[in-house]
């Protein structure tokens, strides 16, 4: 988990109202790190990415650009200097894959980097021309190109493959209007951008082996009038997890089966918080034994679904 912030509070729907025993969904946002396969981090290990090309093909340079943006990018996400992570073509007709490690070694020597990022195969879609409106940019002429490569990251001084993956990823960006008057004037765009455009392409394809972060709504229930809810919902807010769990878990023997619910759903939530999948799901069936409501419900479906996720990514 990222960050935490307070977002305010609204009624529960289906409960009461008003009055001081009223519990309160307390919202709250968190950036939740997405569950990925594998994650390249460069630390003390020199890396480069590689992108083979056709040599016959007049726009190879493409390629080059592709290198580059994925190596920026990577730069970026591990918080290097620009320029730490090289960027090179070869020839596609030389790679023969990671069999051939006597060109790998070369490989290595060449680009002094003992992890490769290998981009091959390259194979980009036809540009998608629309006019539609798109909520953040408004209504105009969007690109779309779309394009899949096999991604390799090999550790050569280990002689092992790290991640091997055919990867598919898209941009999508909007036409100034006055170079959006004709299919021409886009196409003119497209090729004068060219450089910029490749670049941004190789920099999602990079983001396929770095982590990435999602923002999310999350909910906890306190009831403000009462201490005992409301510092550990304080505390909760202040990261501090397992105090909160303390403090809700005398709650969840609470005689009220709504109550002791609702504690063990904040439980659940501060489980989750910690990284705890598995225990979160035994809080959350134990609150919906005693009483069910549609949030546990929401919440149950979200872990069961993210447990599969991981279970699916770390066979």
């Amino acid at each position: 988990m990222k960050y935490i912030q307070r977002y305010g509070f609204l009624a529960l729907l289906g409960l009461v109202l008003a009055g001081c025993g009223t519990p309160q969904a307390m919202l709250f946002n968190v950036e939740v790190m997405t569950p990925k396969a594998f994650v390249l981090e460069i630390d003390e290990q020199n890396t480069s990415v590689v992108a083979t090309c056709d040599i016959h093909v007049k726009d190879s340079s493409a390629m080059a650009r592709i290198a580059s943006g994925a190596a920026a990018y990577l730069e970026e996400k591990n918080a290097l200097e620009e320029g730490s992570v090289g960027a090179y073509t070869i020839p596609a007709e030389e790679y023969k894959g990671t069999g051939d490690k006597e060109y790998l070694e070369q490989l290595m020597m060449a680009t002094g980097s003992g992890v490769l990022v290998i981009l091959d195969g390259l194979n980009l879609d036809r540009f998608t021309i629309s006019r539609e409106f798109n909520g953040m940019l408004g209504t105009g002429t969007f690109v779309t190109m779309r394009g899949k490569v096999s991604m390799t990251v090999y550790d050569a001084i280990a002689d092992s493959t790290l991640f091997n993956k055919t990867v598919s990823d898209s941009i999508f960006f909007k036409i100034p209007y006055e170079e959006s008057l004709s299919e021409k004037s886009v196409k003119n765009f497209i090729a004068a951008n060219d450089t910029i455009i490749m670049t941004a392409f190789g920099q999602k394809l990079a983001e396929h082996l770095c982590n990435s972060w999602v923002e999310e709504e999350w909910m906890l229930i306190d009831y403000p009038e009462e201490s005992a809810w409301h510092n550990a919902y304080k505390d909760a807010m202040d990261f501090k997890w397992e105090e909160a769990i303390k403090a809700w878990m005398p709650l969840t023997e609470d005689k009220n089966p709504e109550k002791a619910s609702y504690a063990a759903f904040n439980i659940a939530v501060a489980c989750q918080m910690l990284g705890q999948t598995d225990l979160a799901i035994e809080w959350l069936a134990f609150g919906r034994s005693k009483f069910d409501f549609s949030e546990a419900r929401q919440l149950s479906l979200y872990l069961n679904n993210h447990k599969k996720t991981l279970e699916r990514i770390n066979r």
